[in-house]
């Protein structure tokens, strides 16, 4: 595994997929792909629990007006303690257009790093596709930054460990005053695929059909209301109690058909976002799986759900686990997604 998450910002609402968000949103004046941006002034956190080691992969769209700044940095448990303590290494866009490696926090609270770009390296008023690579060391650490393909920095033996941490497990990024932010992609240096610079990618976001259309495998769940499972989960941002499907059966299941995917290229990763929670005392687990074609693919992880707001969970597939292949168009569309009651 090297992809660790990926967001295109297609919801309304950020906060369940993002740990403190502040003053942030999605609109649809500007859109790298797809129909919205993440919009001023975005200030998130957010987990990326599988990410392992001391690298740390970007790929993002950026549209900022002039005198706009962005800054993305990896952290270790950032977003449970909050706050600068656990916020490493990253790359910050100045005012000026200049591009600079970034220690420490966010804003005020980090260290621009010596030998940034010249200034207005940026363009303003357009979107630019920015790829970053930081490895985490005192004195052999790098940032190497891309701007639309090409390499404007890079700073070698360098320190980019600001404090105790050698590795890191979540993400911050913020984007200041008239800017919009698209396409996010994030991994790390492990596995075989997809850790080195990604090149420019979009993310593309899917939803359920309803069962009217193409009816899940399975439909073990119960819904609030009618019986169309599909119609239940089909949200772009989530209802939360408005529409749901819902079992405290151990083992049930309920997989849905998605829309079809409408793109053609090279696919590194899926991503399973689901948002849910339980409704008594108790323990209880749900388990993100996959169907590309007629066999269950299970995550192996139990989500434990919390019952007073609903929360996000995220399964990311870099390869189709029925043949372990990198996933192709036809498999994507043809595949089933849903959950599993596993405790």
């Amino acid at each position: 595994m090297a992809l660790v998450f990926c967001d295109g910002f297609e919801r309304t609402t950020l906060g369940q997929k993002w740990a403190n968000p502040g003053y942030n949103g999605t609109n649809t004046n500007r859109a790298r792909t797809g129909s919205r941006s993440a919009s001023y002034a975005f200030s998130a956190g957010t987990w990326c629990p599988t990410a392992s080691g001391s690298t740390f992969i970007f790929s993002v769209g950026i549209y900022m007006t002039t005198l706009g700044s962005w800054e993305i940095k990896c952290a270790k448990d950032t977003v449970a303690g909050g706050g600068a303590a656990g916020q490493i290494v990253g790359v910050y866009i100045h005012t000026n257009g200049a591009i600079y490696g970034k220690i420490g926090g966010m804003g005020a609270y980090g260290t621009a790093m010596a030998n940034p770009t010249a200034p207005n390296v940026f363009r303003y008023n357009q979107w630019n596709h920015i790829e970053g690579k930081c490895v985490i060391h005192d004195t052999t650490g790098s940032v190497v930054v891309k701007l639309n393909g090409e390499t404007v920095l890079n700073l070698t033996n360098v320190d980019t460990k600001p404090s105790t941490q050698t590795d890191w497990n979540a993400i911050y990024t913020q984007l200041n005053d008239n800017g919009n932010m698209d396409d996010l992609v994030i991994a790390d240096g492990s596995g075989s695929a997809n850790n080195d610079f990604l090149g420019q990618c979009r993310v593309v976001t899917i939803l359920p059909v309803t069962d009217a259309v193409d009816a899940g495998a399975h439909a073990d769940f119960t819904c609030l209301t009618s019986t169309d499972h599909g119609a239940m989960v089909d949200e772009e941002s989530s209802d939360d109690d408005t529409t749901y499907v819902y079992s405290s059966t151990l083992n049930h299941i309920d997989s849905w058909n998605f829309a079809a995917l409408g793109y053609t290229g090279t696919i590194k990763g899926v991503q399973l976002d689901v948002a849910a929670k339980k409704t008594e005392s108790g323990t209880r687990a749900i388990r993100l799986l996959t169907r590309p074609v007629s066999t269950d693919r299970i995550d192996t992880t139990d989500r434990y759900l919390g019952q007073t707001n609903y929360d996000r969970h995220l399964k990311l597939w870099e390869l189709n686990p029925d043949d372990s292949a990198a996933w192709e168009v036809a498999d994507v569309d043809g595949a089933e997604f849903g959950v599993k009651v596993s405790v």
